[in-house]
Parts: structure tokens; C-alpha cells; sequence
């Protein structure tokens, strides 16, 4: 089928979007845990049971690893209140605090598996599935966050 632009014209409107991105976009810093084990250096050691035949356990830590990156962020006009707790003080609110990020690949690559996002020294977990964002191909992804308390 034919094309009503040529790919260098493509091209040309391509740069401008990631133009756009490069404009408008902040920082925004993705948090991923990643446990590390250590076993023990003993040859008898059986990872059937995750120990060696002098008893000593696998330890592990886990480290949170902060990597930055840039996104364009969009926090909902409509920002509801809702009661925390019923049964106690009933002057404790809570925004639902919902924000919409774009971000291009090698950030989403990071989020996919991040724990947590900070946005404007806020705390969000990811609320929804990644929507690829492009006029000609997946140049960049929308994602929904949405408050940690």
C-alpha cells in the first residue's frame, strides 16, 4: 500500500516527537530490588536443600538498586479523597494520587521489573500495563502509577 509520506519524511516527524520528549520530560528515579545469595564454598554442598552437610544456611541480602530517568508526567486534574480508616480518626485522608508517565524504551525495560517510582520526591508503584506510544512505531510507553502508602 502506499505510503502518503516518505521515510525520510518519517524520519523528520520521529525526531520531532523524541524532540518533544527531550523537552518536556524530568527525572524520575526507578527503584529495583534484586536479592543476592550467598552460598557456601564447600564442595559438599546440595542445592536440593539449599544447605551443606555441616548445616550452614544460604544467606541472601537484597539490594535497591536507584537508577534515573526521563519521563514526561502528567498528574490527573481529578485527585479524590478517601477515609483511611472508619472506625478510628475520621479526619485522616488520602489522595488516590494518580499519575500518567511516558518514557522510552530502555526506561521501561527498568520499570517492567522496578518495585517502586519516584516521582517529585514521591513514592508510586505501577497501576497498569504499558500502552505503546508512536505515530509509525512503539517509540515510547504510557504507564498509570498510582500513590504508595
Amino acid at each position: 500500500m502506499a505510503s502518503l509520506l516518505t521515510s525520510a519524511q518519517k524520519k523528520t516527524l520521529q525526531n520531532v516527537f523524541t524532540n518533544v520528549h527531550d523537552t518536556f520530560a524530568r527525572d524520575i528515579h526507578v527503584f529495583v530490588e534484586k536479592r543476592i545469595t550467598t552460598r557456601p564454598s564447600v564442595t559438599s554442598y546440595n542445592p536440593l536443600y539449599g544447605k551443606s552437610k555441616d548445616t550452614s544456611q544460604v544467606s541472601g541480602k537484597t539490594v535497591l538498586t536507584k537508577f534515573t530517568f526521563k519521563a514526561r508526567i502528567f498528574h490527573e486534574n481529578d485527585q479524590g479523597e478517601n477515609v483511611l480508616d472508619g472506625n478510628g480518626q475520621l479526619n485522616l485522608k488520602s489522595s488516590d494520587g494518580r499519575v500518567r508517565i511516558k518514557v522510552d524504551e530502555n526506561a521501561y525495560e527498568k520499570i517492567k521489573i522496578c518495585s517502586r517510582i519516584e516521582v517529585d520526591d514521591i513514592l508510586y508503584v505501577v497501576d497498569s500495563d504499558a500502552k505503546s506510544v508512536g505515530p509509525f512505531s512503539a517509540t515510547f510507553f504510557m504507564l498509570y502509577l498510582k500513590r504508595e502508602n
